[in-house]
């Protein structure tokens, strides 16, 4: 017997994210608190066969290695069936775990669910950081920040990569000796 699950609210920064264990279209299962304790996880939103949102994970997928490196890792969440979503994960170039909601019960726990019966149900698009403490670090709901931000939000909560380090020294000692040379006379 199905209960039907209560649409939650959206979490809000600082609210413990609503945990979720589903389906990848690249096979097995994930689970969020599997992924937290490794480091932050975005958590976006999409709709199966939506080209404005397969233009936008497109150019997630650009920044997706960045975002690894910086020890943060990218979950797609939609509501779709098992083939809707691998034929996601195919057009977006994501390499990291695209997930299927296709009982709806994640959407609704994230108050993201829309019920359409013309469209189909779908989430709303929304993406979050969630942090290694397994609370909302960062929250757009509705729109959808670039991808140079969400690896700007991941780097500030590990604070990786590593900006490059200064040369020694105050810079002026390569100044002078630029300043050193002289003219050759004749």
């Amino acid at each position: 017997m199905f209960t039907r699950t209560k649409t939650g609210p959206v979490p809000e920064v600082g609210a413990e994210a609503p945990e979720f264990n589903l389906p990848s279209a690249q096979g097995g299962q994930l689970r969020l608190s599997m992924r937290t304790p490794r480091g932050p996880v975005v958590v976006a939103f999409y709709r199966p066969g939506d080209e404005e949102d397969v233009e936008y994970f497109k150019a997630l997928a650009e920044k997706e290695d960045e975002i690894n490196g910086a020890s943060g890792s990218v979950v797609a969440i939609g509501v779709a069936e098992p083939a809707q979503a691998r034929n996601f994960a195919r057009a977006s170039g994501l390499k990291s775990y695209v997930l299927y909601d296709y009982a709806r019960v994640t959407s609704r726990q994230w108050g993201l669910l829309e019920e359409d019966r013309k469209q189909g149900d779908h989430a709303r698009p929304a993406v979050f950081v969630v942090g290694p403490d397994h609370k909302v670090a960062h929250a757009w709901v509705g729109e959808r920040p670039e991808p140079e931000e969400i690896l700007a939000k991941v780097s500030e909560i590990t604070g990786l990569p590593k900006p490059p380090e200064e040369p020694e020294g105050d810079g002026q000692e390569n100044e002078e000796e630029e300043g050193d040379e002289k003219p050759k006379e004749e």
